[in-house]
C-alpha cells in the first residue's frame, strides 16, 4: 500500500528524502531515497512530482536513470517535460530509449523536450531522427531537432551525417547538410561537392551556401570548376558567393584569384566567363584588374556588362577612372548607367584623393547622369564627404523640384559632419532648409541637428530618407 504523507508540500519532501539518505548512510539499510522518489511520481500529486524530480537530478547511478526513465511515459505532460530535462542533463545513455520514445509523444512540448535531451545523450544513432524530425518538423520542435543535430557529441556522429546524405529524402538532405556546416566538418566537402549537383535545387543551394563555411583554399580548383558548370542563372550567383568566400580565406590577397584567373583563358562560353569576370569583382584581388579592363573592350556585350558589374563592386577605388570612362564614352546606354552607378560607389570609398578633387568628379557624375534617379544616387553619394564644399554642392539642387527632398537630406547630413568644423556654415544650411522645405520629416530631422549645432540637443537617426 503507497505510504500516506505526513509531510505537506516541497520541504517536507526534502526532510523525507534527506532522512532516507541519513538512514541509509548510517545503518546501510532504511528506504532508498530512489524509492521515495519513485512512489511520489506514482502518486497524483504534482506538486510532490515536480519536487521529487528535481531532486532526483543529483542522485547518481545508472540503476537511478533506469527507474526514472521507466516511470517516464506515466507521467503527466507537465511531469514528463520536467523529467526529459533531468534525465538530459544526467546524462547518462542508459535514458536514451525511453528519450527516443519520447519524440513520438502526442503533447507538443514533451515532443520538444525529448528533442533537447537527444541531443545531451544521443549518438550516432540518433543522426536520422533528428535530420528527419527537422524536415518534417516546424516552430520550436524543428529548432530543437536542428539544434541537437548540431550538438550531438559522441565516436562516428559526423560519418552518420555524412553517410545519411547520400540515402535521405531532399528536406532530410538539407538538414543534414546544414549540420555539416554547423558542426564545421571538414570531411563533407567531397560529399557536398557532389550534392551540389543535385537534382533537388535546394539541395545544391544549400550544399553551396555550405562549401563556403567548409571549404579552404586548397578546394579553390575544384570549386571553380563546381561553378563553370553551374547553369541555373540564381545558382550561379550563390555559386560565385562560395567561390568568392573561399577565396577570402588565402592569406596573400594577391593570390586569391589565381584558380580563377587560371581557369578564364580556357572558357570560350560567353555565359561562363561572364561568370568568372563577375567573381573576380567579388573577390576583388587586385590581379585580376587586367583581365577586367580587356572585358570593358570585349566584342561581346554581356561580357562589357559582367566586366563594369565587377569593377563597380570593386573593394577599393583602384578602377574609379576605369569606369569614368566608361561612362563617358560607350555608345550603349546600360553600359553608361552600369558605369556611371559603379563610379559613383566608388566615390564612396575610402583614397587618397583631396575632398576637392573628389566634389568634382561627383559633379561630373551629375553633369553625366541622364535622368532624375541617377542624379539622386549621385547626391546620397555626395552626401558622406565631409566638406564645405560638398555642403555647397548639394544646396545647389534644393531649388530643382525633382531633386529637392533628396538634396534637403543630403544637405543635412553633410551639416552633421563639418558642424565642429564649420558651425556657421552648418547653421546657415539647416535654417535655409528648415524654412523652405515642404517635408515634416525633413524639418523636424533639420531642427534636430540644428539643435546639435547649437548645443541643445544629440545627434538623431534619419528619419527623412
Amino acid at each position: 500500500m503507497r505510504r500516506e504523507y505526513v509531510f505537506a508540500g516541497v520541504w517536507g519532501l526534502f526532510l523525507l528524502i534527506a532522512c532516507g539518505l541519513c538512514a541509509a548512510g548510517a545503518s546501510g539499510g532504511g528506504e532508498n531515497p530512489i524509492d521515495i522518489v519513485l512512489e511520489i511520481l506514482k502518486s497524483d500529486d504534482q506538486e510532490m512530482q515536480t519536487a521529487a524530480i528535481a531532486m532526483a537530478k543529483d542522485m547518481g547511478g545508472a540503476e537511478v536513470t533506469a527507474a526514472l526513465a521507466k516511470e517516464l511515459p506515466g507521467l503527466p505532460a507537465a511531469s514528463q517535460v520536467q523529467l526529459l530535462a533531468v534525465l538530459g542533463d544526467r546524462g547518462d545513455a542508459a535514458a536514451l530509449g525511453a528519450v527516443v520514445a519520447a519524440v513520438k509523444a502526442a503533447d507538443a512540448s514533451v515532443r520538444e523536450a525529448a528533442l533537447k535531451a537527444v541531443g545531451q545523450l544521443g549518438d550516432a544513432s540518433s543522426v536520422m531522427l533528428l535530420a528527419e524530425t527537422a524536415a518534417a518538423g516546424k516552430g520550436s520542435e524543428q529548432k530543437a531537432a536542428r539544434e541537437s543535430l548540431y550538438r550531438l557529441r559522441g565516436e562516428g556522429v559526423d560519418e552518420a551525417i555524412i553517410n545519411g546524405i547520400g540515402k535521405a529524402e531532399a528536406k532530410t538532405k538539407v538538414e543534414l547538410i546544414t549540420g555539416l556546416g554547423r558542426r564545421n566538418v571538414y570531411a563533407g566537402v567531397e560529399t557536398l561537392l557532389k550534392t551540389a549537383k543535385d537534382a533537388e535545387r535546394n539541395v545544391r543551394i544549400e550544399s553551396l551556401k555550405v562549401l563556403g563555411t567548409l571549404g579552404k583554399p586548397k578546394d579553390m580548383t575544384a570549386l571553380v570548376d563546381l561553378l563553370i558548370n553551374v547553369k541555373n542563372p540564381s545558382e550561379r550567383v550563390e555559386a560565385e558567393k562560395t567561390v568568392a568566400v573561399v577565396a577570402h580565406k588565402i592569406g596573400k590577397k594577391d593570390e586569391q584569384a589565381a584558380a580563377v584567373l587560371a581557369t578564364l583563358p580556357s572558357v570560350k562560353d560567353p555565359a561562363t566567363r561572364c561568370c568568372l569576370l563577375s567573381v573576380l569583382g567579388r573577390i576583388g584581388d587586385n590581379s585580376g584588374l587586367a583581365v577586367l579592363r580587356k572585358g570593358l573592350s570585349s566584342q561581346e556585350s554581356d561580357e562589357q556588362s559582367a566586366a563594369i558589374r565587377a569593377l563597380s563592386m570593386w573593394p577599393t577605388s583602384e578602377p574609379t577612372l576605369d569606369l569614368l570612362a566608361v561612362a563617358k564614352e560607350s555608345k550603349n546606354q546600360l553600359h553608361r548607367i552600369l558605369a556611371l552607378r559603379g563610379f559613383v560607389r566608388l566615390l564612396g570609398l575610402e583614397s587618397d584623393r583631396a575632398a576637392s578633387e573628389t566634389i568634382g568628379m561627383y559633379k561630373q557624375a551629375m553633369a553625366l547622369a541622364p535622368n532624375a534617379t541617377e542624379k539622386r544616387r549621385v547626391l546620397s553619394g555626395l552626401s558622406g564627404v565631409e566638406s564645405v564644399d560638398a555642403l555647397k554642392t548639394v544646396l545647389e539642387y534644393t531649388s530643382d523640384a525633382e531633386l529637392m527632398r533628396e538634396a534637403e537630406v543630403a544637405a543635412i547630413r553633410v551639416a552633421e559632419l563639418i558642424y565642429k568644423e564649420h558651425p556657421k556654415e552648418s547653421e546657415t544650411a539647416v535654417k535655409k532648409i528648415i524654412s523652405s522645405t515642404k517635408s515634416d520629416a525633413v524639418r523636424e530631422q533639420a531642427e534636430a541637428v540644428l539643435n546639435l549645432i547649437t548645443g541643445k540637443g544629440k545627434a538623431v537617426e534619419d528619419t527623412a530618407s
